[in-house]
């Protein structure tokens, strides 16, 4: 709508963020900028990734962005743990940077170094499918003055 502050927002938090942002959408102004079919001002860049947008209609968007919040933890997890599974096919060096904190560019080079020494071992189809959950999302709620009552 004409003056309204939340676009803006939504813009600068997309490019922050690109496409390790997650966000659960009140119902109300947010959703008719974000989910007006059949456009979206959401993109994707050249390797096809961008927000992941969704919608609950039942005024629980606390409850329905926490959902989306543990869910990530949990993938995260289970991911970490397949990786301490194949920490002996890996070099140390990779190995010893996929458990330290690292930037989201540094992460996917990690990841992609992870797919490429992982190419071809048995029993690793799982964690290379499931790789990118080590890099770190960012859940965010948003919704507009309504949701705010």
């Amino acid at each position: 709508c004409s003056g309204c502050g939340e676009t803006p927002y939504i813009k600068l938090l997309t490019q922050l963020y690109g496409d390790r942002m997650l966000i659960a959408n009140a119902t109300g102004c947010s959703s008719i900028y974000g989910g007006n079919l059949p456009s979206t001002p959401y993109t994707t860049d050249a390797n096809g990734r961008g927000p992941a947008w969704a919608n609950s209609l039942f005024e629980d968007n606390a409850e329905f962005g926490l959902g989306f919040r543990l869910t990530v933890d949990q993938h995260r997890q289970r991911v970490m743990r397949l990786l301490s599974e194949f920490a002996d096919k890996l070099p140390a060096e990779l190995n010893a940077a996929l458990h330290a904190e690292a930037t989201p560019e540094d992460r996917r080079e990690q990841v992609a170094a992870l797919r490429q020494a992982l190419a071809g071992v048995a029993g690793a189809e799982e964690l290379l499918t499931d790789a990118d959950a080590l890099v770190e999302k960012s859940v965010w709620l948003i919704g507009g003055d309504g949701w705010a009552y």
